[in-house]
């Protein structure tokens, strides 16, 4: 089985994930015992107070160091994204094309914390499929459930002009769990994700989430997200050939 975990902060020493490469390492072997065979390197990106460029000359570089050492260790594969923060009116902004994941046109967005989702935002999400012809994948959208604006969000991800993810420690977790059942019951949850940090204050947890889902809700929930996760990864094979 091959699994694609589109979320994870394991670049060394890029923001508040892997503080150094043994660090990066022991995430990719953690993800490795569980299934995970592709990872997506998403560092976070925040236009109000990182400079665009001295973000990709950092990530590229740290992105090319990792992937020296995942061949000379037979680790998962490493593709390299970003997690960029929402700002308004980034959906007419052409700049975003350069945060998307390796080679296509999917792009990683973290809406603010606590923050109303007005029709503003909504709108912003539109227009980065309409205007600037790139897929939007909401991160973690179990974790605005009590912002205001919520519902709306969610009937836009059901209309089809953004997909999301869910985090695998959130279905593990009590304070979580029942709402991420409601999320993938009711269709709104396209990939699952690790979001990993660190080893030991946020480990990944793939494994245990993909079986917590299928004992919840069949085998057939579990192989629906790998299937999508799957068909994102052949997408990035595909266009970096």
């Amino acid at each position: 089985m091959t699994f694609l975990d589109i979320h994870a902060h394991i670049l060394p020493a890029v923001d508040d994930g892997a503080k150094d490469m043994d660090t990066a390492i022991t995430l990719l072997e953690m993800l490795q015992d569980q299934g995970v065979t592709d990872v997506i390197a998403t560092p976070h990106f925040y236009p109000d107070i990182d400079s665009a460029e001295d973000f990709a000359e950092l990530t590229q570089n740290a992105y090319n160091e990792l992937k020296g050492e995942v061949l000379h260790r037979a680790l998962p594969r490493v593709f390299l994204g970003c997690e960029l923060r929402y700002f308004s009116g980034i959906g007419k902004s052409r700049a975003i094309k350069q945060f998307v994941i390796q080679g296509t046109n999917y792009l990683l967005l973290e809406l603010p914390y606590g923050e109303p989702i007005t029709q503003s935002v909504l709108q912003d999400i539109i227009d980065i499929g309409e205007r600037q012809g790139l897929i939007p994948i909401l991160a973690h959208i179990e974790r605005y459930s009590r912002v205001k604006g919520y519902k709306k969000l969610l009937k836009l991800i059901s209309d089809g002009y953004a997909k999301a993810h869910i985090n695998a420690g959130a279905v593990v977790s009590k304070e979580d769990a029942k709402l991420c059942e409601k999320l993938i019951k009711g269709g709104y949850v396209s990939y699952l994700a690790s979001d990993t940090h660190s080893p030991d204050h946020r480990p990944p947890f793939i494994k245990q989430a993909l079986e917590t889902i299928a004992e919840r809700l069949g085998k057939s929930a579990t192989n629906r997200f790998i299937i999508k996760a799957n068909r994102l990864l052949e997408e990035i094979e595909v266009a970096n050939v």
